[in-house]
């Protein structure tokens, strides 16, 4: 009987204690996915001059905080080989609620930058 007891315990203390990503937070999560075959040494977001090194091909970045941000911003890129940049043809100032965002970069037929946002 001891044991069931301690079992049930453990269990809802286990149950309880665990937190998913999305319990907690405070700030704007955003991540980069790099959609194309290259390495990218680094993504720096203009407007924020915040930094995200070493995104491989097809993969995706850690999430960084922001305090604010918005769906639309400009986005220079390096490779190993050249650099890339974006700028949006429409600018939001509208900052977005806390929560998880991706900016997905994938590149065009000539080769341009095109940024797709997603909430995650």
């Amino acid at each position: 009987m001891k044991r069931v007891f301690l079992l049930a315990v453990i269990c809802v203390v286990t149950l309880l204690s665990c937190t998913d990503r999305d319990d907690e937070f405070n700030f704007v999560n955003i991540r980069i996915q790099n959609s194309t075959e290259l390495l990218f040494t680094e993504v720096r977001i203009a407007q924020k001059d915040t930094v995200y090194e070493n995104v491989e091909a097809g993969k995706f970045s850690e999430y960084l905080e922001f305090e604010t941000a918005s769906s639309n911003v400009a986005i220079s890129i390096q490779t190993d080989s050249t650099s890339l940049n974006y700028i949006p043809t429409e600018v939001s100032y509208d900052s977005l609620p806390m929560g998880f965002y991706t900016y997905e970069i994938s590149l065009d037929e000539e080769n341009k930058v095109d940024v797709t946002f997603r909430i995650d």
